[in-house]
Formats: structure tokens, sequence, C-alpha cells
């Protein structure tokens, strides 16, 4: 339902009939694709980069709010970072949520085994994509350069490490014949 200009109630369009998916479900495809992501960036960066430490890539994210200042911000700074990215990982399984919802040929892709896959590392990349080249833009924090090393590895890994699990998680029941 929503309300009209002229204070009307009036329905939302309806495709189809739509299951919505349980709490857990949503609550369960965030923990894993922030643990997921965030294990990525801290194998690249930390691991085998040994470019930062795990508190300085939590800064870092908290940079995207904070400036140059989250690089001093010690604890609360590392916390703020934690807490944006997996704030993050759970507006991006609603926004998969909402396309899977408004856009009936996404849900379709979805429920079908030979194409929930595609669907979901499509929805992975545009993930990376937005985040590139909206997100970063509009924050604090620095954005990749385009045909980087960092920015294709990134790409693929939105495709198999976010886009695949909200798939697989979010993704609905697949259709009976």
């Amino acid at each position: 339902m929503g309300v009209s200009a002229g204070g009307l109630v009036t329905k939302l369009p309806r495709n189809r009939p739509w299951r919505a998916v349980s709490v857990g479900r949503f609550v369960l495809a965030g923990l894993v694709v922030a643990v997921l992501d965030i294990s990525f960036a801290a194998t690249y960066w930390v691991v085998i980069r040994q470019a930062i430490t795990f508190p300085q890539l939590l800064r870092g994210i908290a940079s995207g709010i904070l400036g140059d200042a989250a690089a001093t911000g010690g604890t609360a700074a590392t916390l703020l970072g934690a807490l944006v990215h997996c704030t993050v990982a759970f507006g991006w399984a609603a926004v998969f949520l909402g396309v899977r919802r408004w856009w009936p040929a996404f849900d379709r892709a979805l429920r079908q085994p030979g194409t929930r896959i595609a669907a979901g590392m499509l929805f992975g990349m545009t993930v990376w994509l937005v985040m590139d080249f909206v997100v970063l833009p509009l924050s604090h924090a620095s954005v990749t350069r385009i045909g980087s090393s960092w920015f294709r590895i990134s790409l693929a890994w939105h495709a198999i490490g976010v886009g695949l699990p909200y798939a697989a998680l979010l993704g609905g029941e697949p259709e009976r014949s």
C-alpha cells in the first residue's frame, strides 16, 4: 500500500505473487557476505601484500565517513569501520531483495538453476561497480583506478564472494514444473 499525493491509499504494482525471505535468511546473508568480504580484503591487503594491519583495514573503511581522521582514530575508528562494513553488506542484501521483488526477470533468473549463478554473479559485479563509481566518490574514501589489478580482482571477487552468497541465500525457491 502507498499514499498518493492527494492522500488516497493506492496499491503498489505486483507483477506476481511473491514470497518474502525470512528475517533469518536476510541476517544470514548479510553476515555471510560481510565475513567473506572482509576476509577477502584482509587476505589480500594484510596477508598477501602485507601493506596494512587488520585494524588499519577497518579504519580505511571508516575513512569513508571520517576522512583522514580515521587513520588516527584508534579503536573507535576501527569499530566504526567494522560497523560500516556490516551495514553495507546488509544494505546490499536489501537491494538484492528489492531488485528481486521489482524486476521479474531477475527473480525468474534466480529461480532457474541454470541462470541463478549468472544472475548472482552479475549482481555481485554490479555491487563492486556501484561501490567504486558511485559510493566511494561520494565518501572520503579513495576510488580504485580502473584497469588496476585491484580493480579486476575486486570485480571478480564480488561476482563470487558477494553475488553468489546473496543468490544462494536470498534467491528464492526454484520453480517447479
